[in-house]
């Protein structure tokens, strides 16, 4: 009973009818540390530095029983954090992302608070974050800072954005690429409706410049099946027109098209060592955050 409580706290249906981002980041990521029952490192990671003499008070987890063992002296292990990557989250706001159909939550409004949960957590853990916000071209650059004062930031951002302009994703993240000013681990979500090509020519830019990539492709989950049938309209996003037809006719030509599409993004991510990330809008989002921290320290470390 308790599993299926908690579980229902992340479907995404009962997050949708939050209607503060901030509200929805907190609820997120405060169900997300009691479900695993411990305090979260996920942003930090620790190296050793040296050993210093025990003294009383102590942690005595961090005793060396090996050093212990040589010398008959008891000996603490000292760590330091590692130097984090500044992470800037990159959020696709054009008009694609506005889909809504197979899940409760559009694909921008997912991404959105899949986006500022992930910036609450990092955030207490006092990582620098910092998003930027995109469509045909940069809308809004906020520059990564350990401060709470990024995240509020993004969300009066998020909360007045109506997605409706076309898809410029190459070039978007070419200018993504000149904004940092020092290297930073960059987490791109968005559905990636785009040309492969200029989306291949951005993430080669972000490579060249030293910067770790997360790609996180966001579908609905009528996107992945297209289970429509029957005489309709369907309307084009992003200026691309109406068609009107029997869309079964054309399902198995859309499933191959979006399949290849996926693969040669995969291959891109891939050839680049960057992590790709593949989620539909039905995803609880405690799944969602565990799979975006855990390939977030994957990368950064690697």
């Amino acid at each position: 009973m308790e599993r299926f409580v908690m579980a229902r706290l992340f479907d995404p249906e009962v997050i949708s009818r939050i209607k503060s981002y901030e509200i929805r980041a907190r609820r997120v990521v405060q169900g997300f540390l009691i479900g695993i029952h411990k305090s979260p490192t996920f942003g930090m990671s620790m190296e050793f530095k040296q050993h210093r003499e025990y003294v009383q008070g102590d942690d005595i987890r961090h005793l060396d029983w090996k050093v212990y063992a040589k010398t008959d002296k008891y000996f603490i292990k000292q760590y330091e954090s590692e130097t984090n990557l500044a992470c800037q989250i990159v959020l696709d706001c054009s008009e694609s992302m506005s889909f809504k159909d197979g899940g409760p939550m559009s694909k921008f409004e997912y991404g959105a608070t899949a986006a500022v949960s992930l910036a609450y957590l990092l955030l207490t853990q006092r990582d620098a974050v910092g998003f930027t916000f995109f469509d045909e071209k940069v809308r809004t650059y906020i520059p990564a800072q350990a401060t709470f004062s990024q995240f509020h930031a993004a969300i009066k951002v998020i909360e007045n954005i109506t997605p409706g302009a076309k898809t410029m994703t190459g070039s978007a993240l070419m200018a993504v690429g000149n904004s940092f000013k020092r290297r930073s681990m960059v987490i791109i979500i968005s559905d990636f409706l785009d040309d492969i090509e200029p989306i291949e020519l951005g993430l080669n830019r972000l490579h060249f410049d030293g910067h770790e990539v997360l790609a996180v492709h966001i579908s609905d989950p009528y996107e992945v099946t297209f289970p429509y049938s029957g005489p309709a309209v369907i309307e084009g996003m992003e200026a691309t027109g109406n068609l009107r037809c029997d869309p079964s006719d054309y399902r198995e030509l859309y499933l191959e098209r979006r399949s290849a599409h996926l693969a040669r993004l995969r291959h891109v991510c891939r050839n680049l060592r960057f992590d790709i990330a593949e989620m539909v809008t039905t995803t609880p989002l405690d799944e969602a955050l565990a799979e975006l921290l855990l390939l977030r320290r994957h990368t950064a470390v690697r």
